[in-house]
């Protein structure tokens, strides 16, 4: 009889614990990544660089600037361009509304009489943290001061 009543208690125990305890929470879908600013992709539009750290921008002697243009690869915004010698490639990243950052960037290797362009260029890129675009200008910011460099969009 004391058996008994031992395992009737038990019992009633274990069921007072199963309805106290909180169901499992339901999984939680992945985060998914924040979805391109189309302003940026929009059509495979390459923007042509105007400004740079405040000094404006003039054609080289073949009538070229450094471009930068984005497209979206599956889930990855690939970033790709003219850095005023070599051609350039790499990712970017599109973080919280208006924050940017190029990573994985590398280029081709031709060797041109002025590097000074293509290595400012680039070290903006590296630097760049946010960004303003609407659909006539690009700017690329560093803890949104002073623009570090201006586009426009490339004639079609």
């Amino acid at each position: 009889m004391i058996a008994m009543k031992t395992r009737l208690c038990l019992s009633l125990v274990g069921v007072v614990l199963n309805a106290c305890a909180t169901p499992p929470s339901p999984p939680r879908p992945a985060a998914s990544a924040p979805r391109p600013d189309p302003l940026l992709i929009a059509e495979g539009r390459e923007w042509r660089l105007v400004e740079l750290m405040g000094q404006e921008i003039k054609a080289d002697a073949g009538g070229r600037v450094p471009t930068l243009s984005f497209k979206l690869e599956g889930q990855s915004l690939r970033v790709s361009g003219y850095n005023g010698c070599n051609g350039f490639f790499g990712q970017a990243e599109q973080g919280a509304p208006l924050r940017l950052r190029f990573d994985k960037l590398a280029s081709t290797l031709r060797a041109c009489p002025d590097m000074s362009l293509e290595q400012q260029f680039m070290q903006t890129l590296e630097r760049t943290d946010s960004y303003q675009a609407d659909a006539k200008q690009l700017q690329l910011h560093r803890a949104r001061m002073a623009p570090l460099a201006r586009f426009e969009p490339a004639a079609p």
